[in-house]
């Protein structure tokens, strides 16, 4: 009689635990199935975006947060810079998760999949994005295959435990298709493709496998104002919209997150924090001229947020923070700034606003101009970005001590890229 007790509340045991995997963890019934999308360059002191994660992840001295550092060439060494961070945040624990491309074995690892189980939250480490998928996918002759740890991190994913991430960590994120590499203006200049090459560096390269298929509906970039991929992003969402689909994508700047909440509902929705602020490009009522020699497009629609800002990521409806004032009517210049360098980034002069977001911003601050116009560096031929402010566009902003500190947010730029035609004298301020 003893030994069937022991039998049966070893098995009323084992049943508790089967259960408790199941149950969804405390901080879903706040958040439902989220992400933090940082840009990369995440600062150690942006304290705003690791406490974010720290309180997704279940709050202070409980989260448990599994780093998964596989996108980086020093994986060990990565890791313990970011056990240090969260631990000084809050965090109960920061555990490494043992999988990268050189211990992929690790991805069926039992040990391996019962440490992720007990995790609240994950964070991504930067590096290589293609390096993440080869960690949690297992090639078969009918393709790749999600590895068990992968499995298990979507069943936490699904419970409620945060999925974060910075540059690579975040590039890996989205479903349908995935960015691996490439620059503006290759991309403008030489297409899409699917395959890297070393005698083409800067050739835009995706993976039309996706990424993790953690985030539906988007493609997702980072380091953008900053690297100047405004333009790359475009051309990737229009060249491959009708094939899989997917005409809306968004790019995050360094130091900078975008924190998804309600994920795989009607109520998703993305707010930013940190620094810089988040684009945003539609091309669902694009226009692609077939006939033109070089890339031709019209009609992309622009949005620009902010730390405060939030949007509805099944509609794109969009509620500026109330620290921010509309612009229209209250503009600070005559005129609008040109570039002639659109997707330089902000490597000339760290202390002012990238080159693109430097011109479309300026465009809200204009009491004269409702347009104004970036040209490429690169020729032969030079492209023209023509960005303009319609009726129904908007900007708002939340005034600091110069243009170029001002945290400027705005709805509806409409944007058309094409060969230049005729040259024009550029405005700086």
């Amino acid at each position: 009689m003893d030994s069937v007790l022991v039998v049966f509340f070893l098995l009323l045991g084992a049943c508790g635990a089967f259960i408790l995997d199941d149950v969804a963890l405390p901080q879903y019934y706040k958040y439902g199935k989220s992400l933090v999308l940082v840009g990369g360059a995440l600062a150690e002191n942006n304290s705003e975006i690791y406490n974010a994660i720290i309180e997704m992840s279940g709050g202070r001295g409980v989260a448990k947060i599994g780093i998964i550092n596989a996108a980086s060439l020093d994986p060990v060494g990565g890791y313990q810079y970011y056990r240090d961070v969260f631990l000084k945040y809050g965090a109960l624990e920061a555990n490494r998760i043992p999988i990268d491309v050189n211990h992929t074995s690790a991805n069926a690892d039992p040990k391996v999949v019962s440490l992720i189980r007990r995790q609240t939250g994950f964070f991504f480490g930067g590096g290589d994005q293609q390096r993440v998928i080869d960690t949690l996918y297992t090639q078969t002759s009918q393709g790749r295959m999600e590895s068990p740890a992968l499995a298990a991190l979507r069943e936490r994913f699904n419970l409620g435990a945060v999925i974060s991430g910075t540059s690579a960590g975040t590039e890996c994120q989205p479903n349908k298709l995935m960015i691996n590499n490439g620059m503006s203006y290759e991309a403008l200049r030489y297409g899409v493709h699917t395959t890297y090459s070393e005698d083409h560096p800067d050739y835009l390269v995706y993976n039309p496998s996706g990424g993790l298929g953690f985030l539906d509906g988007f493609i997702i970039d980072a380091h953008f104002s900053e690297r100047g991929r405004e333009g790359r992003l475009a051309v990737l969402l229009d060249e491959t919209r009708r094939q899989f689909h997917i005409s809306r994508g968004f790019g995050v700047d360094e130091n900078t997150a975008l924190v998804v909440t309600h994920a795989e509902s009607d109520a998703i929705t993305g707010k930013v924090i940190g620094q810089s602020g988040v684009v945003f490009i539609d091309v669902t009522h694009a226009h692609h001229d077939p006939h033109s020699i070089y890339y031709s497009i019209s009609n992309v629609l622009f949005h620009y947020l902010t730390n405060g800002d939030q949007i509805g990521l099944r509609n794109l409806n969009i509620s500026f923070s109330p620290r921010k004032t509309p612009m229209r009517g209250h503009e600070n210049y005559d005129h609008a700034l040109t570039s002639d360098d659109i997707f330089y980034g902000k490597h000339r002069n760290s202390d002012h606003k990238p080159e693109f977001t430097r011109a479309a911003t300026s465009v809200f601050d204009s009491r004269l101009d409702t347009s104004t116009y970036g040209d490429t560096y690169e020729s032969h031929p030079t492209f023209r970005v023509i960005l303009t402010r319609m009726a129904y566009s908007v900007g708002y902003v939340e005034r600091k001590s110069s243009f170029h500190t001002d945290l400027t947010s705005y709805e509806n730029l409409v944007v058309s890229i094409a060969e230049r035609k005729q040259t024009f004298q550029t405005r700086v301020f």
